[in-house]
């Protein structure tokens, strides 16, 4: 088992995906808080929201450095 760190977005309270398959994934919790704040930060979508939670995988999941 691997702990990674998965950007969870939401669009209009609609939760897109929770899975490394669908969803972005990161070992560094400072590479996952990076693509979030940069998702807030978009003027012209303010319905998508991102955030990153832990969450523990199979050490053959797709992920990111």
């Amino acid at each position: 088992m691997k702990v990674l760190f998965i950007l969870i977005v939401t669009i209009g309270g609609q939760t897109v995906d929770q899975s490394c398959e669908q969803a972005l994934c990161f070992e560094s919790i400072d590479r996952c808080l990076y693509f979030a704040n940069r998702m807030n930060r978009q003027p012209q979508a303010p319905e998508i929201k991102a955030h990153c939670q832990h969450i523990n995988v199979d050490d053959d999941s797709r992920w990111y450095r």
